[in-house]
């Protein structure tokens, strides 16, 4: 069967999905926030190093500043905090963001997940996966995939793939009185490719990077 754009399940069947398109034959995989490592479950096989300031002792890296040299693995994966007012949310105690992150707001997010896509950069030869989750914040919507997009193009990455995972696990209902804005029991994940010399010209001769 191909594979598809939309997930049905949770973070490891998503992860199983984009590894059966995107992951080569020998392949090292640096995942920058590996929190339990339930990314992996169904993935056991592949090469993956996993570091986290909480939860994986021997590899304590903020994943905005690792020690691994340049071009160290092949893909560089991300999945920072993306919960805003972290403490306050129904969701915190499944992606315990208020042990590292405190009260931040999406401009905050999103400068941090920049820094993590820079340094997820610097430390990939051919692609970063990024995982993230749009939000509704003081009564706005916050189109964090929109933004991750336009982050992923100015820092020199081309978004080759988005994957869409439609979770099993949801949000409790009956948080609001009021229903303004559509639920999303969804989350997405960007696959960028750092782009060879080759395809960075033909990008810019389409005018997709100026």
């Amino acid at each position: 069967m191909p594979v598809t754009a939309i997930v049905y399940g949770n973070n490891a069947d998503l992860i199983a999905e984009v590894a059966s398109l995107h992951v080569q034959e020998g392949d090292t995989i640096a995942d920058l926030t590996y929190g339990k490592g339930v990314f992996w479950r169904k993935c056991q096989h592949l090469d993956v190093t996993g570091s986290d300031i909480v939860t994986v002792p021997e590899r304590p890296y903020d994943y905005r500043r690792t020690p691994y040299g340049d071009k160290a693995f092949d893909i560089a994966v991300l999945d920072p905090p993306y919960i805003h007012s972290p403490g306050n949310h129904t969701t915190d105690h499944r992606y315990q963001n208020a042990a590292t992150t405190k009260g931040l707001l999406q401009p905050e997010i999103m400068l941090n997940y920049a820094l993590g896509m820079i340094e997820a950069k610097r430390i990939a030869k051919r692609q970063v996966w990024v995982k993230c989750k749009d939000q509704v914040q003081g009564g706005l919507q916050r189109w964090s995939h929109c933004e991750l997009h336009n982050i992923g193009m100015s820092v020199g990455l081309y978004a080759r793939d988005l994957f869409i995972l439609v979770a099993d696990a949801q949000t409790p209902r009956g948080r609001w009185k009021v229903q303004h804005h559509a639920r999303k029991p969804h989350s997405y994940l960007w696959v960028f490719d750092i782009p060879s010399e080759q395809l960075i010209k033909r990008l810019t001769r389409e005018r997709v990077w100026r």
